[in-house]
């Protein structure tokens, strides 16, 4: 960090909490203040989402309508990745 009076840590890597620990030190070591990012807002975004739908459709894998849901915690990381070998 430079010298700044803030520092806002953005959504996906303001849900690492070490990662806030270690930011959080390194602004008090210059008088800064951290400002994490609401941790309702550190989910995956909707890029991701998009994409791993991309891979999905790609191959073949897809849902009906009637049987698709909303997600609001959708994770990326619990999806089964039939798109790769």
């Amino acid at each position: 960090l430079a010298s700044p009076a803030h520092s806002l840590l953005a959504p996906l890597p303001a849900g690492n909490k070490r990662l806030q620990e270690m930011l959080q030190r390194m602004c008090r070591a210059r008088g800064a203040e951290l400002c994490p990012t609401d941790e309702r807002y550190c989910i995956d975004n909707g890029a991701m989402i998009a994409q791993a739908g991309w891979e999905m459709l790609r191959v073949g894998q897809v849902t009906a309508l009637d049987q698709s849901g909303i997600t609001q915690r959708y994770r990326t990381d619990e999806v089964e990745v039939t798109w790769r070998d």
